[in-house]
C-alpha cells in the first residue's frame, strides 16, 4: 500500500512540474542576432597596456632578452611596470650618471629606458632592442613608439586605473647581497649575477641584505626573515630571522651603485652547506604596508636568483 501512495504522489509531482513549466522565463527563448566579437579591441599606445601590447612584449620579451633571465622584465604588464617604475639601471652611462632609474615618471629626459634605446652606452652591448624578431614592427615603427614611450613616460608613467606612481606604493624591492667572512672588516668580492664565493676554511659568514623601497625607510621594514636551499625553485619552509643594524653598511648592490645594508645574519657554514654546494638564498619582508613579499620572488629573473646566492668552496 505504502509503494502505490508512493507512486501516485510521484506522478503528481511530475503533473505539477509540467503544468508549472509555462512559467519558465526561458521557454520561449529564440536565438537572435549577435554583436560581432571584438577580435583586437583597440588599445590607447600610449598607456601602460598599449606599450606591452606594442613594444614590450613583440619586441623585447624575446628569448635570452627580457624574458624573464633578468630586469626589466617583460613578460607580462605588471612585471614590466613593477620593474620600470623608478627602478635603478642595471647598466648604468659613466659619462650620463643622470641616468640611474629605468623610468623617471614624468621625466623622459632622465628615464635609462629611452637613453639605452637613442644612444650607444660605451661598454654595453649595443642600443636597445638589440635584435628584433620577424613579428615585431619595431624597425618600420620605431619612431612613433619612442613618442608613445616619451609621452606615456612625460604624463606621469601612470597605471591602468590611472594612478600616478606617486600615489601608489610599491612592494620592497632587491637592492644588494654581500658577504663577511669570519668577521672580516670588508665583505668578500660579488661581481656581475654571479653568486659570491665562500673560501674553504671558513667558519662563519655573516651575510648582509640590502632592500629598496619608494616610500618606506628601509630600517622601519617589519620582521624580515631568510632561508637557503640546493633548488632556486623549491624552497623549504626553515626560516631564521634577520636582524636590523643600528648603522647600515654602505657597498655597491645589484645596480653597481652604492646602497645600504641594514639587515644582517651571521651563520655556521657547517649549519648551512657543504663543501661545493651553491646554496641559493630567499628573503621574506614587509615594509609595513603592503602584504610580506618574498626577494627573490618565485617568478623573478633568473639573474636575480643566481645574484643572491653563496657558493662553499
Amino acid at each position: 500500500m505504502r509503494k502505490i501512495l508512493t507512486i501516485c504522489l510521484g506522478l503528481l509531482l511530475v503533473v505539477a512540474c509540467k503544468k508549472k513549466g509555462s512559467d519558465n522565463p526561458y521557454d520561449d527563448w529564440k536565438d537572435g542576432s549577435k554583436n560581432p566579437v571584438v577580435v583586437d579591441k583597440p588599445i590607447d599606445p600610449k598607456t601602460r597596456e598599449g606599450l606591452h601590447k606594442n613594444i614590450f612584449k613583440p619586441t623585447c620579451s624575446n628569448s635570452g632578452c627580457h624574458d624573464g633571465n633578468f630586469e626589466p622584465d617583460f613578460r607580462t604588464i605588471e612585471s614590466s611596470y613593477n620593474s620600470l617604475i623608478n627602478r635603478m639601471s642595471t647598466n648604468t652611462d659613466p659619462n650620463n650618471p643622470q641616468f640611474s632609474r629605468r623610468v623617471v615618471p614624468s621625466n623622459a629626459g632622465n628615464s635609462m629606458i629611452l637613453h639605452r634605446i637613442k644612444e650607444f652606452i660605451p661598454g654595453s652591448q649595443g642600443k636597445m632592442p638589440l635584435s628584433v624578431d620577424p613579428e615585431s614592427d619595431w624597425n618600420a615603427k620605431k619612431d612613433l613608439y619612442i613618442q608613445d614611450i616619451t609621452d606615456w613616460i612625460n604624463n606621469g608613467a601612470k597605471d591602468q586605473f590611472g594612478n600616478s606612481p606617486e600615489a601608489l606604493d610599491f612592494t620592497p624591492q632587491l637592492g644588494g647581497l654581500i658577504v663577511f667572512a669570519d668577521g672580516a672588516p670588508t665583505p668578500l668580492p660579488h661581481t656581475g649575477y654571479n653568486p659570491v664565493t665562500v673560501p674553504a676554511g671558513v667558519s662563519t659568514i655573516k651575510i648582509m641584505v640590502a632592500y629598496l623601497d619608494d616610500k618606506t625607510a628601509v630600517k622601519n621594514f617589519g620582521l624580515s626573515t631568510i632561508n637557503f636551499t640546493l633548488n632556486p625553485y623549491q624552497y623549504d619552509s626553515t626560516t631564521m630571522n634577520l636582524i636590523t643594524e643600528t648603522s647600515p653598511y654602505n657597498t655597491t648592490g645589484v645596480s653597481g651603485e652604492n646602497i645600504d645594508y641594514w639587515h644582517s645574519i651571521t651563520v655556521n657554514v657547517a649549519d648551512i652547506g657543504l663543501s661545493g654546494d651553491v646554496l641559493w638564498i630567499r628573503t621574506e619582508t614587509t615594509d609595513n604596508v603592503n602584504d610580506p613579499v618574498f626577494i627573490p620572488s618565485s617568478n623573478a629573473p633568473f639573474n636575480f636568483k643566481k645574484y643572491f646566492a653563496i657558493r662553499l668552496n
